[in-house]
């Protein structure tokens, strides 16, 4: 079986390829994203939910490998597999949320977007937030799985506290990949 991984982004292939491994060990499957079939893969996240976006993500990779001309990639027993996730300041009204991948723009990496998220909440007291991942297992259309979660914890007060603790949270989780 195959598991296809609506995402472009190599690095949370490996780390979905290492949950898998952990959660199902033994499980014969092949964990593939669209650029390892050659396949542009640049969806439109127009949902106003996590869940939403991972479904938009989820629907189109099916699309795509099912679609005309690639009848030779998907296979009778594959799955979709899509996530979406952000982080969630209660100091900010819930802000970046959907939008936080492109928080501060394309060209921050996650340590600018660190910097410019404790520089937008400054020295508020309310430090709450919530990383959500929602994520989709998509067999095809009306047939998935939708779970979602949230890992509650705090940020931080500087910059320098998050590069001792290996992140903005009170809870070593990244912020943003």
């Amino acid at each position: 079986m195959t598991i296809w991984f609506a995402t472009g982004n190599t690095h949370k292939k490996e780390e979905l390829a290492a949950i898998l491994s952990d959660a199902v060990p033994g499980a014969a499957f092949e964990l593939k994203i669209p650029a390892d079939a050659g396949l542009a893969f640049e969806p439109e996240e127009t949902g106003a939910t996590f869940l939403q976006n991972a479904l938009i993500k989820a629907a189109e990779l099916y699309h795509v490998l099912t679609g005309a001309g690639h009848q030779d990639i998907w296979r009778n027993g594959d799955v979709v597999i899509a996530d979406d996730s952000g982080l969630c300041v209660d100091a900010l009204g819930g802000r970046p949320g959907i939008h936080s991948a492109l928080y501060g723009g394309k060209e921050l990496d996650a340590a600018g977007k660190n910097a410019r998220l404790l520089e937008e909440i400054g020295d508020n007291p309310l430090r709450s937030a919530r990383f959500v991942c929602a994520m989709i297992l998509y067999y095809g259309p009306g047939r998935f799985y939708a779970a979602q979660e949230c890992l509650e914890g705090e940020l931080v007060e500087n910059i320098e506290s998050a590069q001792s603790s290996r992140g903005l949270w009170h809870h070593p989780i990244p912020f943003l990949p």
